[in-house]
C-alpha cells in the first residue's frame, strides 16, 4: 500500500466509518426513546386526568429526542460521506510500482 493511500486511510476512512457507527447507534437508541414519549404523550391524552404541565413536558421530552435523532442522522450522513471520499481517494490513487520508484529516485 503506498503512503498516499494509508493516509487516506487513516485520515479519511477510519473515522468516517467510526462516525457513522456511533451516529447510527445514537439515532437508533434516540428513536426507541422518542417512541416511547410519543406513545406516552398519547396515553395522556387518552387518559385525561392530567393537567397541562405534564402535557407540556412529555410534549418537549418528545421534541428533544426528535431533535437527537435528527442529528445524530445527519451525523451519520456526514460521516458517511468523509468515508466515501477518502474510498474515492483510494480506489483513484495509482499504486506506485518497484520500478516507478527506482525511476523516481535516479
Amino acid at each position: 500500500m503506498s503512503l498516499g493511500r494509508a493516509i487516506l486511510l487513516i485520515t479519511l476512512v477510519i473515522p468516517g466509518v467510526l462516525v457513522t457507527g456511533s451516529s447510527l447507534y445514537s439515532f437508533n437508541l434516540d428513536y426507541i426513546a422518542m417512541g416511547r414519549t410519543e406513545r406516552y404523550v398519547e396515553r395522556l391524552v387518552r387518559e385525561g386526568r392530567n393537567n397541562e404541565r405534564q402535557l407540556d413536558l412529555a410534549y418537549h421530552r418528545n421534541l428533544v429526542h426528535r431533535i437527537n435523532a435528527l442529528s445524530n442522522g445527519t451525523w451519520g450522513f456526514i460521516g458517511a460521506a468523509i468515508a466515501a471520499i477518502g474510498i474515492h481517494g483510494i480506489a483513484t490513487t495509482k499504486d506506485e510500482t518497484i520500478q516507478d520508484q527506482k525511476k523516481a529516485s535516479k
